[in-house]
């Protein structure tokens, strides 16, 4: 098929971008979003995301999230915007436990310049943290924090210039794929097209009809905090850092907490804080709560013990989703005995991806062989594994 049609599912984090380099290929490519993105109701809000290319998930990763870098910096000067800033990145955790350990595999694999510290190296440089003893640390020297929603409107703007058709406020009713291609219902009309790509984020689930789904979505409880007066905990001061912690002496979990911190933006939304594990489980169509009780403790927690100028500090709230896998990789291909239906999830850490999940869906979309090592995310691993 060297021009098949195509109909994205999705114009978020992996649907936009796909819909640009599907476009500029020459294909004809229809979007459609049960919104109008960028929008608040997925997972691609929220102001900021981290870009960073010392990959503590795995050095896999690495060679999309240079070509990302590469794509991030084109997309600027094809629109005239500031999309990515420049920051350090600080990875913080036991010697041995997986952050530091894979943020440290990863630089010394792709040469990528990066600093190996102490906690009382971090606590002498960076005094608004307090890295707790026996922890340690791994710093990206040059990493970065992409503007979230300036992003995705600046790729749609760009796929909608190339050529794409992209259709707004129209929810996805189903699917059905036949001998002659995919038809697809919305609660405005049908459409055909020989191939579908379900980039829909949290609401994939709800779209893939699949008997085994081993996709769970998961609520992000979001804190913007005022910092105190000063510049401690802006942009150019304090690098993004990203915490492993062992569990808490009276839980029951065995497992390490993960939480993440962005500085604050020239913007002045405030500090951004999170959890980056033990999520709820959340449908996404039903109202969430802004916070619960159990989010607050937990941040509240991670605050006194690794940021404590941010104690007691005014902030607002948000929740935006994760859509998981069960072992934390992407989730991209085609659907088992259904070809030209693909699917991607991103599991949590994907938007940083975005230019180069666009170009790799393309060419599946295409029938064309991506430049990338895909095997941790094949869509049949889980079955595999059973």
């Amino acid at each position: 098929m060297a021009s098949p049609d195509v109909i994205v599912v999705g114009l978020g984090t992996a649907g936009a971008s796909t819909c640009l380099a599907l476009a500029r290929q020459g294909v004809a490519v229809r979007g459609i979003d049960a919104f109008a993105p960028p929008h608040s109701h997925g997972s691609h809000h929220g102001l900021s995301r981290s870009i960073r290319r010392a990959y503590l998930e795995g050095s896999v990763y690495v060679p999309m999230v240079l070509r990302a870098w590469e794509q991030w910096r084109r997309l600027e000067r094809d629109t005239g915007q500031e999309l990515l800033v420049t920051t350090g990145n600080l990875t913080v955790g036991p010697a041995d436990g997986t952050a530091v350990s894979g943020f440290l595999a990863s630089a010394r694999a792709y040469a990528i310049p990066h600093e190996s510290l102490t906690a009382a190296e971090v606590n002498r440089r960076w005094p608004q943290l307090s890295v707790p003893p026996g922890l340690v640390a791994g710093l990206e020297t040059e990493a970065g924090i992409l503007h979230a929603e300036r992003c995705i409107a600046a790729l749609l703007d760009q796929a909608r210039r190339a050529g794409a058709v992209l259709q707004v406020n129209e929810r996805v009713r189903r699917w059905q794929a036949g001998r002659h291609g995919i038809r697809v219902t919305t609660d405005r009309g049908v459409y055909e097209a020989a191939r579908l790509l379900l980039a829909a984020g949290a609401r994939n689930s709800g779209l893939l009809g699949l008997v085994s789904n081993p996709l769970s979505t998961r609520r992000v409880a979001v804190h913007w905090i005022d910092p105190p007066p000063g510049d401690d905990f802006r942009y150019g001061v304090l690098p993004v850092n990203f915490w492993q912690l062992p569990p808490e002496e009276d839980s029951a979990s065995q497992g390490f907490r993960e939480f993440y911190c962005l500085p604050q933006l020239p913007s002045g939304a405030g500090v951004k804080v999170a959890a980056h594990n033990n999520l709820a489980v959340c449908d996404p169509d039903q109202p969430q709560p802004l916070i619960t009780a159990h989010e607050r403790s937990a941040c509240d927690a991670f605050l006194k013990t690794c940021l404590p100028g941010l104690v007691r500090q005014p902030a607002r709230n948000a929740v935006c989703f994760y859509t998981q896998t069960p072992d934390g990789d992407f989730w991209l291909g085609s659907l088992p005995e259904q070809p030209d239906v693909l699917i991607c999830a991103l599991a949590g850490h994907g938007f940083k991806f975005a230019p180069v999940l666009g170009e790799i869906l393309a060419d599946l979309l295409t029938d064309r062989r991506p430049a990338y090592d895909l095997s941790r995310s094949a869509v049949d691993r889980f079955d595999r594994e059973r």
